[in-house]
């Protein structure tokens, strides 16, 4: 097992070295705050007065040779001065038995022994004792890293999109810092296993949501990203009810948000959070922008009416301290790879004080500001102005180099991309880009290679990320969110564009994408019918041959009162209820075109819509079914056996996961034992009378004549939860700066002389 330090910048290394030796002592460490330490970065007695100092040395890289001539330099005389009684030496550089032996005649003769002298390999195999567990788990990035966790948390990722989606988070990790939020967000997951993470773009939401999911598989949850479809939740909670799981949704609704409200997923949301809210063995986090998360509330009774917002954590800028904000900008720097003269631009006059309190300060920002890549384009002197205008003009951040610094052909993955709901598989994005380039006009501008192998490496890492999700297949994310609010805000007016990109996509998920634009007004409506008008005549007879059914589905159902499109539509519902066992996933929509396609065609029959009804139909669905088949009066004996398949299945599942909230077992005991003393003439049917008048209360939209005939099985309504002990609490360690130390009698400063801002220097000491 091996840990790696590199992930650490030197105040964490530090705050690593005292914790390693308070441990092997059985003594208190004194750890000071950072800044100039005079060679001290921990301190502990021996007997009453005389002094131990450790001073620690992050240089993972960095030649043995360039440590001792920094040694003899800088450290040997700050020993002198100090005179400790015992000095501990610690670096995070590999150390040979000759470099200790030279270390140690160097600091003659305040290093006693050898063993005073603490490299990479003492710090590894001393943190990879169990005993010492507790040292490695206060410091959250070297315990997620380390290999054994590494393993743990690839392992507990439930195959597919969810193992490429865990080692995503788990490279970033280095450039985390540990603030109060995420204190916060850990006690609220452990108390209500729900926490919606909101805020505005850029605040940090998916950094802290990427933490947070990290801790909790390394301590076991198995990990399960999902997207919109809460379905694929659903049937994983049933598939591994007394298993450890966490479900993770970054950007919660933000695509979909009109969809789900306007087609009913919102109860089904709501019933999946309440869910997890009542069982310990499962966490849900989720991250949404407030705007949409608002929106969503002021749309949905149902999130009203479930408390979906007592769920929220509201991220701020204002709720970051100064002191958050430096160690945030910091990391990011000392992670950067940024040469010298480009740092020294922001050490210039503690010109990062200017970063930390500007009124735009937000994480995005920081990490657009020391990407190394980017800020390649730009030279060293004018790197200060680089910055300043990215943070007085945040909205440029991405006009810049999406316009100036890319060419057609990198702009189109990242259209091909976001209009796919911001992630596609490798091969979809080869065809699409392949058919953009044919059907589009492009500037292919110099004679450069454009082939999709050299332009996709030119957009990863800048704007798009790849990851492997198999052996050998690949999906394309975007580099970040913000992207997408770009591409919308400055291209979605360009109909032509946005026709073609569906048009090379040829997906379903690009369609419903569209969809949501309109109905979330990013499109107007007559730009939207132009578009759809241009769809239909380039996928109608194509798709109609094929016998592809759901894509004309959602084609359809874009907008059902467009008049130029009303005899393709009728063309459409008379061919597929006409066609022998036509197949579908789209049921929902479906019925939606029926309803309210006018004039209302007549069928003879509805035997059509029996491959629609597939195993995996959702509750939304199954209550649109069911008030179809009254409306429409269908008596198919076939049709009605598959759902009230169905209906069974979906009351089996209310009643076992108790989502009406009755207190079964209280009734059983009541009849049980009246008393205290056991009663052996059990009579279940006034609990069987009680379980009806609260399904007839909770299904009340359902067909009643249809759920009359259901035969409810009385055995299943109690059962004793099998629920495993809560992950325990990981707590931060955090140390009250030592004010006595540092402004008192023996300190430099005076007290009353103290500000903030001395704080946020200290960090950046050099």
């Amino acid at each position: 097992m091996n840990y790696d330090f590199s992930k650490l910048n030197d105040r964490e290394f530090e705050a690593l070295g005292a914790s390693v030796i308070e441990k092997k002592l059985k003594k208190r460490v004194e750890k000071f705050k950072a800044g100039k330490d005079g060679g001290v970065d921990g301190r502990f007695w021996i007997g009453e007065n005389k002094e131990g100092i450790i001073q620690c040395k992050h240089y993972v890289e960095t030649p043995y040779n360039t440590l001792i001539s920094k040694l003899k330099s800088e450290e040997v005389a700050k020993v002198k001065k100090l005179n400790p009684s015992r000095y501990i030496f610690i670096t995070s550089k590999k150390l040979s038995r000759l470099n200790k032996q030279e270390i140690k005649k160097l600091f003659h003769p305040y290093i006693r022994r050898q063993d005073d002298i603490f490299g990479y390999e003492d710090l590894n195999d001393f943190l990879i004792k169990k005993e010492n567990q507790d040292v490695v788990e206060q410091n959250l990035k070297l315990w997620i890293t380390s290999t054994v966790v590494l393993d743990l948390i690839y392992n507990n990722a439930i195959k597919g999109r969810s193992e490429s989606t865990i080692r995503d988070l788990q490279e970033n990790t280095y450039k985390y810092a540990v603030t109060e939020n995420h204190k916060r967000g850990l006690k609220i997951l452990n108390k209500s296993n729900v926490v919606i993470l909101t805020g505005e773009p850029g605040i940090g939401k998916t950094t802290l949501a990427d933490n947070l999911a990290l801790y909790f598989t390394a301590k076991g949850f198995e990990f399960c990203d999902i997207e919109e479809n809460i379905s694929e939740a659903e049937s994983l909670f049933r598939e591994k009810e007394k298993k450890k799981i966490l479900f993770y949704c970054d950007d919660f609704l933000g695509s979909n948000l009109y969809d789900a409200i306007n087609n009913k997923r919102d109860s089904h949301i709501v019933k999946f959070i309440n869910r997890v809210h009542k069982d310990n063995s499962k966490k849900f986090i989720l991250t949404s922008r407030t705007n949409i998360l608002n929106k969503a509330y002021s749309l949905s009774h149902i999130f009203q009416n479930g408390k979906i917002r007592d769920n929220e954590f509201l991220l701020k800028v204002e709720n970051l301290t100064s002191l958050d904000k430096a160690k945030i900008l910091y990391n990011h720097i000392y992670h950067s790879n940024l040469s010298k003269e480009y740092i020294d631009q922001i050490y210039e006059n503690k010109r990062y004080r200017g970063i930390i309190g500007h009124k735009n300060y937000n994480p995005r920002i920081i990490e657009f500001i020391t990407d190394n890549i980017r800020v390649g384009e730009v030279s060293s002197k004018d790197y200060w102005n680089y910055i300043i205008k990215n943070l007085e003009e945040p909205e440029a951040i991405w006009a810049d180099y999406f316009q100036n610094q890319t060419d057609d052909c990198i702009r189109a993955l990242t259209f091909l991309t976001v209009y796919n709901n911001g992630k596609i598989a490798e091969e979809l994005l080869r065809n699409a880009y392949n058919t953009f380039l044919k059907i589009h006009p492009v500037n292919l501008g110099d004679f450069s290679d454009k082939s999709f192998e050299s332009v996709r490496k030119l957009v990863t890492k800048s704007l798009l990320n790849r990851n492997q999700i198999n052996d050998n297949e690949y999906e394309y994310v975007l580099f970040n969110p913000s992207i997408t609010d770009f591409v919308l805000s400055s291209y979605t007016s360009e109909n032509e564009l946005v026709s073609n990109i569906v048009k090379s996509l040829k997906t379903e998920t690009s369609i419903r994408f569209i969809n949501t634009l309109h109905l979330s007004k990013k499109i107007t409506s007559q730009s939207f019918k132009k578009i759809q008008e241009n769809l239909f005549d380039y996928f109608f007879e194509e798709k109609i041959r094929e016998e592809n059914w759901d894509f004309l589905i959602l084609i359809t159902n874009l907008d059902l009162f467009n008049a130029k499109l009303d005899k393709k539509i009728e063309r459409f519902i008379i061919t597929l209820t006409s066609a022998d066992n036509p197949y579908g996933e789209n049921l929902f929509e479906l019925l939606l075109i029926l309803a309210e396609f006018e004039p209302k065609i007549n069928l003879d029959n509805y035997r059509f819509l029996y491959n629609f009804i597939d195993e995996s139909l959702d509750d939304d669905t199954l209550k649109s079914l069911l008030n179809f088949i009254d409306d429409f009066d269908i008596d198919d004996s076939h049709i009605l056996f598959k759902v009230q398949n169905h209906i069974e299945a979906y009351l089996d599942d209310v009643l076992r996961n108790n989502d009406l909230g009755i207190d079964y077992i209280g009734h059983m005991n009541q009849y049980y034992y009246p008393d205290g003393q056991p009663v052996y003439d059990f009579d279940i049917s006034a609990i069987e009378s009680e379980l009806y008048d609260s399904l007839d209360s909770y299904l009340e939209d359902f067909n009643q004549s249809v759920i009359e005939i259901i035969e409810i099985n009385t055995s299943k309504i109690v059962s004793s939860l099998n629920i495993e002990e809560m992950a325990e609490s990981y707590l931060e360690n955090y140390d009250e700066p030592d004010y006595e130390r540092e402004y008192g009698p023996s300190g430099g400063r005076s007290f009353e002389n103290y500000s903030p801002q001395d704080d946020i220097d200290d960090i950046f000491e050099r």
